[in-house]
C-alpha cells in the first residue's frame, strides 16, 4: 500500500461502509490537485515526493476525519442527513452536554462520549412519534371552537391571550414563545403580559427551543410552551421520557441532567410547512418587499399573504423552498397538544381552538369558545399533508432512501423487530377465545402482508416480518376485523385466564365472564410498567395467578350435611391434599388444609357436600422473570370486589413507583412497605366505596 491509500485509509476509518468510497475518492481528488500545483510550481512532474509533501500538508489523517463525522459517531445523524429531520430542535435542548449546536439544523459541535446513543436520538420526533403511549396517557378528546381573545394578535390573539391568562392566573411562571429579529425566528422566554403583544404573529421559518433550556438555567419552575406540531410532538415525547425510554434523564459529564422546568401546557400551532429563511426573504426581495415592512404573513389556499400595513402581497409558495423534513410530516394540527391553535376553518379575525386535555380546555378563562368552526377544512388541511407525506413516502420507496417510520408508534401493540420489521400484537380474546371468523380474518390480512402468526403465551396472535410500509395499514384492517391491536408497552396487558367451568371440569368459576368484565374496565391502561393479569378457574392454579401483578383463582370451601352423608368415602378418595377424614358415617374436612377446590361437592354421590363459603383468591404484587414473587392473598367474594381492587392496586403502584418500565409492582411494595402498600389500597377501596 502506498502512501496516499495508507493515508485515505485511516483518514476514513471510522467512516460507514456506503461513505467511505465516496469521502476517499473526495479525498484522493484533493491531496492530487494540491500536489499538481506544487509540481506546477517547480516546474517538475508530480512524483512520490511531491505527493508525500502534498500529504505532509493536509495535516494528520486523524484531523482529517474529524472533518468527516460518521454516522456512527452520532446516531441521530442518520436522521438529519437522511432529510427527515423535523428541524424541531428538541435534540439540542436536552443535551446534558450542551454540545448539539442548532442553526437550522441539529449539529454535533465535539465528540459525544457516547456517540449519540441518548436522550438526543431517544426524544426525536423522527425517531418515533410515541403517540399512542402518550396518547393514552393524556386521555386526548378532540373538542373544535373558534374564537377571538381580548388583545391584539394574529387572527384573533387567542394564543395570546391565553397566555396572558395563565401568567395573570399563576399557572405558570413564563412563556416559551417564538420572538422574531425582522422575521428571523427567536426563541424567547417571556414572563409578562406585557411583553406577549410583541411576540405575536406566525413566522414561518425554522425556530427553536433554547429558551426552553434557558428558563430552566434562570430557575423558572412552571413553563407553557407555543410550538409547531414536530416540537410538540418532542417536548410531548420529553414529558414522558422514562415511560417510553425506560430510564431516567441522561446525565452529562458533570453527573447531572440538563435543568428544564416542567412543560405544563403545550400550546399547539397548525402547520402546513415551514421555510429556509434565507429563501423566504430572497423571494421577497425578488418581488420588491422589505422583510423589514411585513408587519404580518398569513398562507391561505396554497398562496403566502404578505401584510405591508397599506397593501397586501400574494406570492406563490412553490417558489419558497420549504424545510425538507417538512414532507416527511404527517401532522397539521398538532395533534399530541393540550390546544391547538390556527387560522383554518375560522371567518377572518378568528382561530380555530383545538382542545384536546384537561389543561387545554383552560383556555375557555380566556377566550369565548363559539361552536361552528369548519370542520371539514380543517380535515382538508389534513389531508393534503397526508397526502404529501405519502408522496414523500413513495418516493424514498422508489429511491431507496433511508426512512425511519416513525409513525407506526401511533398504533398500539406496534413494535419494531430486531431485523428491522415490525410485529403487530393482537390484544387476546377474553379467555383466549377466538371466532373461525376472526381467525381466518388474521389468516387472510397474514397472508396479504407477507407476515408470519405466532401465538403468545398470554394468548395473543402476532404478526411478525411486517414491513414498515405496511404497519398502518395492516394495523387498520385488524382493528376493522374487531382484532384489537395493542397490550405492548407499560400498560394493563391482555387478562391471561384458563377456560374456566364451562369447559373444565375443575373450573369452579366463569372465567370468561370475569375476563371480559377486568378487559372491559382496564383495556390498555397506561402502568408504570407492563401490568400482567391473570385468572384461574379453581385453586389448581394452571394460569399462575400467584406470580401475575394480580390474580384472582377461584375457591368453593365446603362443609358435610350431616344428615345426608353416609360416610361412603367418595369424598375422601378425590381430595389431593388429604384434607378429609371419614368416621364412622361421616366425613370432616380440616379447613386447614382444604385449598378450597371444590371437588369434594361435585363428586359426592349423594349431595351430602355443599358450598360453606365461595368466592376467590387475590394475589397482589407477584412476578415472574429474573425474580420469582409470589403475591400477597386476600379473600373477595365478588366481581366488583376485584375490580375495585385492580383499580386500587394501579392507583397506588402509579403513585409510588419511582422508576417508570423499570420497576414492577413487587418491587414497589417491597420498597413501600408490603403492609403499607395494602393499608393504601384498602383505604383508596373504602373511600371509593362512600
Amino acid at each position: 500500500m502506498n502512501k496516499l491509500d495508507e493515508f485515505i485509509e485511516r483518514a476514513t476509518l471510522r467512516l460507514a461502509p456506503e461513505e467511505r468510497e465516496e469521502v476517499a475518492r473526495e479525498l484522493k481528488t484533493h491531496i492530487l490537485d494540491s500536489a499538481e500545483a506544487i509540481a506546477a510550481s517547480r516546474k517538475t512532474d508530480v512524483t512520490e515526493e511531491v505527493i508525500a509533501e502534498a500529504l505532509e500538508r493536509m495535516g494528520p489523517p486523524e484531523k482529517i476525519a474529524e472533518m468527516y463525522p460518521s454516522e456512527r459517531k452520532w446516531k441521530p445523524g442518520k436522521i438529519v442527513e437522511s432529510g427527515i429531520c423535523a428541524r424541531c430542535g428538541t435534540c439540542a435542548v436536552i443535551c446534558p452536554n450542551n454540545i448539539i449546536s442548532f442553526d437550522g439544523r441539529p449539529e454535533l459541535r465535539e465528540e459525544c462520549l457516547r456517540n449519540g446513543h441518548g436522550m438526543c436520538f431517544e426524544v426525536c420526533p423522527r425517531v418515533s412519534s410515541d403517540g399512542y403511549q402518550i396518547s393514552i396517557r393524556e386521555k386526548f378528546q378532540e373538542k373544535v371552537y373558534h374564537g377571538r381573545g381580548p388583545i391584539r394578535g394574529q387572527d384573533g390573539g387567542v394564543v395570546t391571550s391565553f397566555l396572558k391568562h395563565l401568567l395573570e392566573k399563576g399557572e405558570i411562571d413564563g412563556a416559551i414563545v417564538v420572538g422574531d429579529e425582522h422575521w428571523k425566528p427567536v426563541s424567547l422566554l417571556v414572563q409578562t403580559a406585557e411583553d406577549l403583544e410583541e411576540t405575536s404573529g406566525s413566522k414561518y421559518s425554522i425556530s427553536t427551543l433554547e429558551a426552553l433550556r434557558t428558563a430552566g438555567e434562570l430557575g423558572i419552575e412552571r413553563v407553557a410552551v407555543v410550538g409547531l406540531p414536530c416540537q410538540i410532538n418532542g417536548l410531548r415525547k420529553l414529558q414522558y421520557f422514562p415511560y417510553l425510554a425506560k430510564h431516567d434523564l441522561e446525565l452529562g459529564r458533570k453527573g447531572k441532567p440538563v435543568k428544564l422546568p416542567e412543560i405544563r401546557y403545550l400550546i399547539g400551532l397548525f402547520c402546513t410547512e415551514k421555510f429556509e429563511y434565507g429563501d423566504l426573504r430572497k423571494v421577497l426581495r425578488e418581488n420588491g418587499i422589505r422583510m423589514e415592512d411585513v408587519e404580518k404573513f398569513n398562507i391561505r389556499r396554497g398562496k403566502l399573504e404578505v401584510d405591508l400595513g397599506d397593501r397586501r402581497e400574494t406570492l406563490n409558495l412553490m417558489d419558497i423552498r420549504i424545510s425538507e423534513g417538512c414532507r416527511s410530516c404527517r401532522d397539521f394540527d398538532a395533534h399530541l397538544a393540550d390546544v391547538s391553535v390556527g387560522s383554518a376553518g375560522s371567518p377572518e379575525g378568528y382561530s380555530t381552538i383545538i382542545v384536546r386535555t384537561r389543561r387545554g380546555a383552560e383556555i375557555a378563562g380566556a377566550v369565548e369558545l363559539m361552536e361552528g368552526a369548519d370542520t371539514a377544512k380543517i380535515e382538508k388541511m389534513r389531508d393534503l399533508k397526508l397526502k404529501r407525506f405519502q408522496r414523500e413516502l413513495e418516493r424514498r420507496r422508489k429511491n431507496g432512501e433511508y426512512i425511519s417510520f416513525y409513525w407506526t408508534s401511533d398504533y398500539p401493540g406496534v413494535s419494531r423487530r430486531a431485523d428491522g420489521t415490525y410485529f403487530i400484537r393482537v390484544r387476546a380474546r377474553p379467555s383466549g377465545w377466538y371466532s373461525p371468523q376472526e381467525v381466518k380474518e388474521l389468516v387472510r390480512i397474514a397472508e396479504k402482508y407477507g407476515a408470519r402468526i405466532k401465538v403468545t403465551n398470554r394468548g395473543s396472535y402476532e404478526l411478525h416480518d411486517v414491513s414498515g410500509f405496511d404497519v398502518e395499514d395492516a394495523a387498520d384492517e385488524l382493528n376493522s376485523a374487531g382484532l384489537l391491536t395493542g397490550s405492548e408497552g407499560p400498560l394493563v396487558r391482555a387478562t391471561l385466564a384458563c377456560p374456566g367451568r364451562e369447559n373444565c371440569g375443575s373450573g369452579i368459576i366463569d372465567t370468561t365472564a370475569i375476563c371480559s368484565a377486568i378487559e372491559e374496565r382496564f383495556r390498555e391502561m397506561p402502568a408504570p410498567y407492563k401490568f400482567k393479569i391473570a385468572v384461574s378457574g379453581c385453586p389448581n392454579r394452571c394460569m399462575r395467578p400467584q406470580i401475575h401483578d394480580v390474580g384472582v383463582a377461584g375457591v368453593e370451601f365446603p362443609e358435610t350435611v350431616e344428615e345426608i352423608c353416609n360416610g361412603c368415602g367418595r369424598c375422601f378418595e378425590v381430595c389431593k391434599v388429604e384434607a378429609i377424614s371419614v368416621r364412622g358415617e361421616t366425613s370432616y374436612t380440616n379447613h386447614d388444609l382444604c385449598v378450597g377446590c371444590g371437588k369434594c361437592i361435585r363428586e359426592c354421590p349423594h349431595t351430602a357436600r355443599r358450598a360453606r363459603e365461595e368466592g376467590y383468591i387475590l394475589y397482589i404484587g407477584g412476578k415472574a422473570g429474573r425474580e420469582l414473587v409470589e403475591g400477597i392473598k386476600t379473600r373477595v367474594d365478588t366481581v366488583d370486589e376485584i375490580l375495585e381492587y385492580i383499580d386500587a392496586v394501579i392507583s397506588v403502584y402509579t403513585k409510588y413507583a419511582s422508576k417508570p418500565q423499570r420497576e414492577r409492582l413487587a418491587s414497589t411494595m417491597k420498597r413501600v412497605g408490603e403492609e403499607k402498600f395494602m393499608g393504601e389500597v384498602r383505604k383508596l377501596i373504602k373511600e371509593r366505596s362512600h
